[in-house]
């Protein structure tokens, strides 16, 4: 009987001492952003759940914000530094209009974050009946961020496990791409193509957005759901942008005859913002896309700093693509648009 008590005994300490193990490296790693402690080791995130983790930063992490950006992974490439040391980037892959509100009301209400100003990165898809699976019912992930114990359940988990792993990994492999600690997206080295080896470098992508995104309808509760966004929020400044794609993306959209589509979404953001800064037509860096972006839809984060300081109305070296549509030239600009999209 003893043997089998001291049996027992070894397999419970051995059991109890790995769980602590992985617990303990995942506290360190804290690959999901619920503690607070930086050091050399994570400082290559990987984002599979951004927004469980950017929602666990604003929760748990002792910085305040003032300002937020919302948007899809285009807009994940902005550094929220370039605006200043206030500002969140809470975009995340996929992200959807319908989700701003959600996470909008969880920064300010629970995370307790004094939020006078968001950014928002409008992406075209996001005016269509496009379901990814990624962007789920915010409140499945939010509900869950303020339970008992929810923090230190995740260090006891082998998903977190996975994720630390990954991150420690990345950390000696230098991997671009990846968050700082401080959720700005490392730079991916730039190459620069020639424009046929552009054509090429981006077909895939541009087959998957068509048989994805450009396949679906225009969504009809599109301009209630941006409305509501601003009108629960009286005393918050919006400012808004498209997010630039290139020349390409904008071609596939006239051949799936989404034009129409294209200026309605134009029309209704207007109306509810008033001022919209226009990136997403055909201009100088949409046609040097083999120069200004990544694929055919992510611009590289030197690009996203021309559109901050476009939407900072800084001074650069940057070229001029900033349209500025507002209610008052919205008409003549769609006829010039139509112009420029066509050429």
């Amino acid at each position: 009987m003893s043997h089998i008590k001291k049996w027992i005994l070894l397999s419970l300490s051995t059991i109890f001492a790995s769980l602590f193990a992985i617990a303990g490296f995942n506290y360190f790693m804290d690959s999901l952003w619920t503690f607070n402690h930086e050091h050399q080791y994570n400082q290559y995130q990987r984002d599979s759940r951004e927004r469980q983790q950017k929602s666990n930063a604003l929760y748990f992490r002792m910085q305040k914000y003032d300002t937020l950006i919302f948007g899809s992974s285009r807009t994940t490439h902005m550094n929220p530094h370039k605006w200043d040391e206030n500002t969140f980037n809470y975009a995340a892959s996929d992200m959807q209009p319908n989700e701003y509100v959600e996470y909008l009301n969880f920064a300010i209400n629970e995370a307790k974050q004094p939020i006078k100003r968001v950014v928002i990165g409008l992406d075209f898809f996001g005016s269509l009946t496009y379901a990814p699976a990624v962007s789920k019912d915010p409140r499945a992930i939010l509900n869950k961020i303020s339970e008992p114990f929810y923090r230190y359940k995740l260090l006891f988990s082998m998903d977190t496990l996975t994720y630390s792993l990954h991150n420690l990994k990345s950390y000696y492999t230098k991997e671009k791409g990846k968050y700082t600690y401080s959720y700005v997206k490392r730079a991916i080295d730039k190459k620069i193509y020639t424009p046929k080896e552009y054509d090429n470098h981006i077909q895939g992508g541009l087959s998957n957005i068509e048989r994805g995104k450009f396949s679906e309808k225009y969504d009809v509760n599109y301009l209630k759901e941006i409305g509501n966004l601003v009108v629960s929020n009286p005393n918050i400044e919006f400012i808004v942008f498209t997010t630039p794609v290139s020349k390409q993306v904008i071609e596939l959209l006239i051949a799936k005859n989404l034009y129409s589509s294209y200026e309605r979404w134009l029309r209704e953001n207007v109306s509810v913002f008033n001022s919209l800064n226009h990136f997403m037509y055909v201009n100088d860096l949409t046609k040097n896309a083999n120069v200004y972006f990544i694929d055919s839809h992510h611009a590289y984060d030197t690009t996203y700093e021309c559109v901050t300081d476009a939407l900072l109305q800084k001074t650069s070296n940057c070229p001029t693509t900033n349209m500025i549509l507002n209610k008052e030239n919205i008409k003549v600009n769609l006829d010039i648009l139509k112009k420029l999209n066509s050429e």
